[in-house]
């Protein structure tokens, strides 16, 4: 087994300066990776000091590399609780104690006790010291009278030195000193982690590293930073032009001087775990001579997108609008309304101006999923300062557009921009100031954009142009009938139908992105087509000219279906069908007649088993009168033999109506065979 020479090992120690950082990477997702690097000569031990909070990503996270030597274990102190560590000295020291009750702890103890005395002398003072060792056996308190003759308590302490037991005034004592050398040590050690222990906001880690000759060492590990963020601007024109400044905080207790900064757009899974707390599990207390068991733990991104030949044809349409349109804003509130004047051309932004003044610092790549903004110039920031960083200036793809969406603003479009990202990097979402014709136009909040994908951004309400949106109800019409093993099947059509109207009191023309909610369940019917399609909405474009008004109408269609049992399906309801003109073709109503025949059959068989039935109840209530009247009467009477020939009459029309309900009974099951047999063949 190999034992690490920790003791062995004995290091040049750097300050911790001479481990400066060298490279700060930032992610989105709160944390940042710093690399520090360092030339070290022979066996080096470095110590670092984090705060308290970074502690357990640090242990997470460090990551250390000797060029040529090897890494040896580092070293940090363990946040045992206080009073636990305090416990496990030769002085307890947990609770504050007095002179007294310290001493009292140290009984057994070798100590040596000075006394200091003073007298006067014909020369002036005398100044005389006596020293005690001895073993220390107790405090105890002692009534006496003062000055003045009243009593008072005086605490004593009494040593067992090589003379003897020895008392001496507690309150002449100066100074009492620990003989055994580790007490003493205890002492003070406790005395210092109680110090330490009361500030827990810098902990330090003891770096270690041997070898031979000079050689490099880097240090790197994750800790917590402020997200980095982006913010924009954007300017308008017949080529659009976007600016993008990186904003960074230097929130350690270190100065940044000619840091390699990287900023990743991305959203790496990271979290804390408190690796630093040591954790002790509990365990079962044994008594003696018992054997005790262990105890038992913003706009949605486009994801479908018009067919390219309807996109290239629209866009040469777009294109010869967008460039009568000019930097416009549209007109005031209401129809009609003339535009508003521009500012003043001191006001302006001067866009050339602009991109000139600017070069992005900052290269752009694909790292694995996520993407980085390597930042080219070496980047020195002063600790607790920010900073901001051009890592985007270049023209972009931006078609200005109204959009409309009925539940935003059912009356006013916003305007907006379709920007499509050309620039080859990964725009992190952001705050967008938008400028038109050289003045400010507006804000716009911007999700991600990856390269090639495209995001509506709204910046500003187009009062230049009216909208207005009707719904015109469903329609539901039957588009087939069928049947199957029984079942009649109808099959419907619902429509919905929605319609835009727009109209332009600018005297510009508009491109109009109508945003009407998407359902999965409905089929888009008009237009054929629509320009994009999010997750939840559709998107639709038309052109709206000057001082025009133009429609847009939306209709969706779902299939309804309803399903009825010809077996238990009404009647009147089978009749109405087979009368129908339209939608059931000859075949259908031929099957669903020869279904009412059979059907009306077993009706009829039903109705007469229920009239024989019925005959029979009433025939025997009747027997059950003419037998209360027979018991009554003389069976010689006259009455009583009338009653005999009615009784007997009637058990002949019981019989002779029970031999037909048998009859009809048969006749009904044959019946319901056959037109079971029947449905479940059919199939039209």
């Amino acid at each position: 087994m190999m034992v690490l020479p920790l003791i062995a090992l004995v290091p040049a120690k750097l300050p911790e300066g001479d481990l400066p950082v060298r490279a700060v990477t930032l992610f989105s997702s709160g944390v940042a990776y710093t690399q520090r690097e360092a030339e070290v000569s022979d066996n080096a031990t470095i110590p670092l000091v984090f705060r308290t909070t970074q502690i357990n990503d640090i242990l997470k996270s460090l990551v250390l590399i000797d060029e040529k030597g090897k890494v040896q274990p580092a070293v940090y102190a363990a946040k045992d609780p206080v009073n636990r560590t305090l416990q496990s000295f030769a002085v307890d020291v947990t609770q504050p104690l007095d002179r007294n009750a310290l001493l009292n702890r140290l009984r057994g103890q070798v100590v040596t006790a000075s006394i200091t005395t003073t007298r006067t002398t014909a020369a002036g003072y005398e100044t005389s010291a006596k020293a005690f060792t001895g073993k220390l056996v107790s405090i105890e308190a002692k009534s006496l009278l003062s000055a003045e003759g009243k009593p008072s308590s005086v605490e004593f302490l009494n040593l067992l030195t090589e003379s003897g037991l020895k008392t001496l005034r507690l309150d002449l004592v100066d100074e009492i000193a620990f003989e055994d050398p580790k007490v003493a040590k205890e002492f003070g050690e406790a005395l210092t982690l109680l110090a330490t222990g009361a500030d827990d906001k810098r902990r330090s880690v003891t770096l270690r590293f041997a070898g031979q000759g000079k050689r490099r060492v880097q240090v790197g590990y994750i800790s917590e930073a402020p997200l980095w963020k982006m913010s924009y601007r954007l300017l308008l024109g017949e080529k659009s032009y976007m600016q993008g400044w990186a904003l960074v905080e230097n929130t350690t207790d270190e100065d940044w001087s000619g840091v390699s900064l990287t900023l990743v757009s991305g959203r790496p899974i990271s979290f804390i775990q408190d690796l630093y707390q040591p954790q002790y599990l509990a365990r079962p207390v044994i008594g003696a001579d018992l054997s005790v068991s262990p105890l038992p733990q913003v706009s949605e991104a486009a994801i479908d997108f018009a067919a390219k030949s309807d996109v290239g044809a629209r866009a040469a349409i777009r294109n010869s609008i967008m460039r009568g349109q000019g930097g416009g804003q549209g007109g005031s509130q209401g129809f009609g309304a003339p535009a508003p004047s521009a500012p003043p051309a001191e006001a302006a932004v001067d866009g050339p101006a602009l991109a000139g003044s600017v070069d992005a610092q900052a290269s752009g790549e694909k790292q694995g999923e996520l993407f980085t903004y390597k930042i080219t110039s070496p980047v020195s920031l002063p600790r607790q300062q920010a900073a901001m960083i051009p890592v985007v200036a270049q023209d972009i793809n931006a078609e200005k557009l109204s959009l409309y969406n009925a539940a935003t603003d059912v009356r006013f479009p916003l305007h907006a921009v379709r920007l499509k990202n050309n620039t080859g990097l990964h725009l992190k979402g952001g705050p967008v100031t938008l400028f038109d014709g050289g003045i400010y136009a507006g804000d716009a909040r911007m999700l991600d954009i990856p390269p090639g994908d495209s995001r509506i951004l709204s910046y500003a309400v187009d009062l230049g142009l009216r909208g207005e949106r009707q719904d015109k109800g469903g329609t539901s019409v039957e588009t087939s009938l069928s049947i199957k093993r029984g079942v009649l099947t109808s099959t419907r059509k619902e429509t919905i139908e929605v319609v835009y109207t727009f109209r332009n009191t600018s005297d510009k023309p508009r491109q109009v992105l109508v945003e009407h909610p998407y359902d999965p369940a409905y089929k888009l019917v008009a237009p054929a087509k629509f320009e994009e399609r999010t997750p939840g909405l559709y998107r639709f474009q038309i052109a709206v000219p000057a001082s025009k008004t133009e429609n847009l109408i939306v209709k969706t269609e779902r299939p309804l279906q309803e399903t009825y049992a010809l077996l238990d399906a009404e009647l009147d309801f089978i009749e109405v069908t087979t009368r129908r003109k339209e939608g059931v073709s000859p075949k259908l109503k031929a099957a669903l007649e020869d279904v009412l025949a059979r059907r009306r059959k077993l009706q009829d068989l039903q109705s007469q088993i229920a009239e024989r039935e019925g005959e029979v109840k009433q025939i025997e209530q009747d027997q059950s009168r003419i037998r209360q009247n027979m018991a009554v009467l003389e069976r010689t009477s006259e009455s009583y033999k009338n009653y005999v020939k009615q009784l007997d009459a009637q058990e002949l029309r019981i019989q002779e109506l029970r031999k037909q309900d048998s009859a009809l009974r048969t006749q009904r099951a044959t019946s319901e065979r056959e037109l079971k047999a029947f449905i479940d063949t059919l199939e039209v």
